[in-house]
């Protein structure tokens, strides 16, 4: 039985060769014009093994297409970062990076270049690769990116850029909806339009009120006013949808690129700040202020290219000594002594000395600005007679934005208050008569004031200037303002939030020897760069 099986098996062997060979020659002869494969062809037929590095390079563009073209020169000596690593170009403009799956790979735009701007003036210095895209959130992220390219390119061209310029600063624009962006457009965006003395615009964060599909609208208004503008992350800019930290800013980077990068202009280098974290805080999901680790070492490795001696400007969201890891960031900037930071978040206009017991170890204060936001008190209160809402933000100041000056290795800050003349920098507060022989309280609320202010008055045109204290304390006029406006009916909707303490609130008191009649309060303030600033106010004295 055994040796049958076996010969059974071998004519079964012998007729399948057979059948083979027929097979075979019934296939049709190879084009004997066609070459035959090369080595070479056979070895790229083999999967290639994905590259270790993302490699590219950085060059000025002459031509303005965006390509790396004949004409075009490498740009040697410039950084590029994958968000923690820094790298330079070598002789030919290459540069190479470790290769990530997600990354965002950007270029440091050095002083006297730009990248290219979208239609909507925001810089294109960055390559997303998000090989599968973003996960599928509330609102849409990135497309699927496909595989990293073999050559991830930027270009640059010149610019004049002056050592002596100004940056519009807006915080919080927070917009619900596009009848808020429309209110962005009409009170703050309309007065600068045309108007190129600022070289390029930051907002500090909640560019959006939760609703991301605000931003779109939003950028095609802040493109009117004609120059660049950089965007920081807010905490009302995330995917609140999103399962974990990795993307929680999918819709922010997707429209905007990273959320923290620098970038040189003129003699001074900024710094864009993320110090929204994500979270679990009481068993909930929710924003954390913070740095990170990845963002802290970027910064590390960025500021080891920059003397100390060169301003150095950081721009986030919230306030950097409300952060959980902000004594990492002191140590990386306390030995520095032109370093200011600005954010703004907390709808006040506010100016933060930081010292010994802030933990902060430099030499001298660190000057941490909480910016004037757009959109005051989340667009709330009464409305004008243009149909928005006056939204006097919670220390009495009015909405508005700032511009801040670089001049002589120094910087300035300016006040504007939305609709209003540059002039009108305080709001002098006093009844309208006054007793003989009584004194009555005056405040005055300076918008741009600070502890290093000084605030005087004088009555009439006497030349004589005495000086009043600060007050930590509510704006009377806030607090007259909502507690009218609640009484309305029906409702104001959004109603004004509670006041806040103003940081720049004066007080002072009439003198008691002023004759019947019409008398002018004036106000002189002194700023902390000796800048001088007036207001004014008419009171009656009556006779008893």
């Amino acid at each position: 039985m055994v040796r049958q099986s076996w010969v059974k098996a071998l004519s079964v062997f012998c007729i399948c060769i057979v059948q083979l060979t027929a097979v075979g020659q019934d296939r049709p002869e190879p084009d004997t014009e066609q070459p035959a494969a090369t080595a070479t062809d056979q070895t790229d037929l083999k999967p290639k093994a994905p590259p270790e590095y993302a490699t590219g390079r950085v060059f000025l563009d002459t031509d303005g297409d965006g390509i790396f073209g004949e004409n075009d020169q490498p740009f040697v000596n410039v950084k590029v970062s994958d968000g923690k690593e820094i790298t330079t170009t070598d002789a030919k403009g290459n540069w190479r990076l470790p290769k990530a799956n997600p990354a965002i790979y950007f270029v440091i735009k050095p002083s006297g270049y730009q990248s290219p701007l979208s239609d909507t003036m925001l810089p294109q210095f960055y390559y997303i690769h998000k090989p599968a895209g973003s996960p599928k959130l509330r609102f849409p992220g990135s497309e699927p990116t496909g595989p990293l390219p073999d050559s991830i390119d930027f270009a640059l061209h010149r610019t004049e850029e002056a050592e002596e310029f100004k940056i519009l600063l807006f915080g919080d624009p927070q917009p619900r909806n596009n009848r808020e962006v429309d209110y962005i457009a009409h009170d703050v965006i309309a007065d600068l339009i045309g108007d190129r003395s600022a070289t390029f615009g930051v907002t500090l964060g909640d560019l959006a009120f939760d609703n991301l599909d605000t931003f779109k609208t939003l950028n095609q208004a802040v493109a009117m006013i004609g120059i660049p503008w950089h965007n920081v992350i807010g905490n009302h800019d995330i995917n609140l949808d999103a399962a974990d930290r990795q993307h929680v800013n999918e819709t922010f980077e997707a429209t905007y690129g990273p959320s923290y990068y620098s970038f040189d202009y003129g003699q001074v280098h900024f710094v864009v700040m993320d110090n929204i974290d994500w979270g679990k805080v009481n068993r909930r999901q929710r924003h954390i202020p913070n740095f990170g680790e990845r963002q802290i070492e970027f910064l590390k490795n960025d500021l080891a290219a920059i003397p100390e001696s060169q301003m150095v400007v950081l721009l986030m969201h919230v306030p950097i000594n409300d952060c959980r890891d902000h004594q990492k960031i002191f140590r990386l900037i306390e030995k520095r002594p032109l370093c200011v930071s600005v954010s703004a978040h907390r709808h006040v206009h506010q100016h933060i000395f930081l010292g010994k017991d802030d933990g902060w170890k430099g030499d001298n204060e660190h000057h941490h600005i909480v910016n004037v936001t757009v959109s005051g008190a989340w667009w709330s209160g009464a409305k004008n007679d243009r149909g928005i809402p006056h939204t006097t933000m919670p220390d009495g100041a009015p909405n508005g934005y700032s511009i801040m000056s670089f001049e002589n290795g120094r910087y300035l800050m300016d006040f504007r208050g939305a609709g209003l003349p540059a002039s009108e920098q305080m709001l002098v507060q006093l009844q309208n008569t006054v007793q003989q022989g009584e004194q009555a309280d005056f405040r005055v609320n300076v918008y741009n004031g600070s502890s290093k202010s000084k605030v005087e008055f004088t009555i009439d045109n006497s030349g004589h200037w005495q000086a009043i204290d600060q007050e930590q304390a509510f704006d009377p006029n806030y607090v007259r303002m909502r507690d009218a406006e609640s009484k309305v009916t029906p409702l104001i909707q959004p109603a004004l939030n509670r006041p806040a303490v103003c940081s720049h609130l004066w007080k002072g008191k009439t003198p008691t020897d002023l004759n019947p009649g019409t008398h002018l309060l004036r106000i002189r303030t002194t700023d902390m760069h000796g800048r001088v600033f007036y207001g004014q106010r008419s009171f009656r004295v009556s006779a008893r």
